[in-house]
């Protein structure tokens, strides 16, 4: 292992700890390549070289967020200053929107009122109409009454008078029909002595 490679492992320890962790580290590495010291000291060689570049893969993280942190607050600076604008449009244009709104509504009610003034005076003339047209039509009725009950007595007194008129032409009608049935019976009784 490289000593910088431990020192930076080793940050904040004493000169004398470094070098007698590096000459620890050398001792168990000398020997047959299949011996378990040597076979541990590759696998702690890799896990110190990994240790080892934890530092500086956190220093590149932090470089990296802190680049990509700036990026986003440039962006997100932007996107709210964008968005205050298009808001604030966007309020100017909805105060105008309710400014013609409150307008037309003040011209409806206006006119509203005036309708419903015009349609109240109109209530006041038809009730007066439909009161004058009732006593109108009360009075006729009235009339059209009276008229009709002349009228019945009239025709009561034709009828009586149509039976009166009809009872003497049914009695002549009767004698005159005794009459033709008399002469008859005497013309048969006349013609029977004759021809016996």
């Amino acid at each position: 292992m490289d000593r910088n490679d431990l020192a930076e492992l080793l940050n904040g320890a004493s000169a004398e700890e470094v070098d007698r962790i590096h000459r620890l580290l050398h001792e168990w590495s000398v020997g047959p390549e299949g011996s378990f010291p040597v076979q541990l000291t590759l696998l702690t060689k890799a896990q110190w070289r990994m240790a080892a570049s934890v530092p500086r893969f956190l220093n590149d993280s932090r470089r990296w967020l802190e680049l990509h942190l700036a990026e986003y607050r440039r962006q997100t600076a932007l996107l709210v200053s964008d968005f205050g604008d298009k808001s604030d449009t966007t309020l100017k244009a909805f105060e105008r929107t309710m400014g013609s709104h409150t307008e037309s509504l003040k011209t409806a009610v206006n006119q509203s009122n005036s309708h419903l003034v015009e349609t109240e005076k109109a209530a006041r003339q038809i009730k007066f109409e439909l009161e004058h047209s009732t006593d109108v039509l009360k009075r006729e009725l009235d009339k059209v009454r009276g008229e009709l009950v002349d009228e019945r007595v009239h025709m009561d007194k034709a009828r009586q008078a149509l039976e009166a008129r009809t009872s003497m032409q049914e009695w002549f009608r009767l004698i005159l029909l005794s009459l033709c049935m008399f002469c008859l019976g005497a013309g048969l009784a006349l013609m029977w002595a004759h021809t016996h």
